[in-house]
């Protein structure tokens, strides 16, 4: 028999659900503009998961009309060679989307997402994700700016493919890299740290190549690299060593 209590209980349950669910849309950064009522609608139509790091969450090249929106943890995008060579894409970190270009365009997904650690996502299918970008203009603008940003980020890659050597593209990833972690007098801690995996992944290089990379930044002091962190002592430096390579 249900109680009066047990009914006041479930009701209360709800509701933190609710309010968490909308404290966790919140910090999408597409999202961010809308109202709190526009987000307690949208978290009730959103399909709620949350995975351990290591696991699959989309298929290359598998038909999803599913848009992502990670409410917390990080996840990665990345493809693999005909020889079997991994390449990443791009790391996904709280308050970014993923699947919207398969949304957008209709064409089978083109990465594998993989979760990097234990992460809490939220999706939309792709005709609930058009009425939103329909019915908000401040989301579509939102998006606009987001797609925007990622398509200087893959041109910024395609220059330094074009004109960098193994060292300086690993040189450049750090920077990039410690553009999304705050500088506490101009210093850098980038945690959890990239694997020497992650970071040949990342610059068509391999593991060796970033090893010698790395040992020859620590020895001019420029870097300390643990399990738990690595810490990036002199971006300037850093970025000078990139600028001496374009200029040669």
């Amino acid at each position: 028999m249900v109680t009066l209590k047990d009914q006041r209980n479930s009701a209360m349950a709800k509701q933190a659900e609710g309010n968490i669910s909308v404290t966790a849309l919140a910090q999408v950064r597409i999202l961010a503009a809308l109202p709190e009522e526009a987000l307690a609608k949208l978290a009730e139509r959103c399909n709620w998961s949350r995975h351990d790091g290591g696991s699959e969450v989309l298929a290359q090249d598998a038909p999803c009309d599913e848009v992502y929106f990670i409410c917390s943890g990080r996840v990665t995008a990345k493809t693999f060679s005909d020889a079997g060579k991994e390449i990443t894409f791009a790391e996904l970190v709280q308050g970014d989307i993923f699947g919207e270009l398969s949304a957008l365009d209709g064409h089978p997904r083109s990465s594998f997402v993989v979760t990097l650690e234990e992460s809490l996502l939220a999706s939309l299918p792709a005709t609930v994700f058009s009425e939103v970008i329909d019915s908000h203009p401040e989301v579509m603008r939102a998006l606009m700016i987001e797609l925007a940003a990622r398509l200087r980020r893959a041109d910024e890659k395609v220059f330094e493919f074009s004109t960098l050597n193994t060292s300086n593209r690993i040189h450049a990833e750090l920077l990039r890299l410690a553009r999304t972690h705050p500088a506490k007098n101009g210093v850098v801690e980038i945690t959890p740290p990239p694997t020497h995996a992650d970071l040949a992944s990342r610059t068509n290089t391999t593991r060796e190549s970033v090893t010698r990379t790395l040992n020859q930044l620590k020895q001019a002091g420029l870097i300390e690299a643990t399990r738990q962190c690595l810490t990036i002592f002199d971006l300037d430096t850093l970025t000078q060593l990139i600028r001496d390579s374009e200029s040669d």
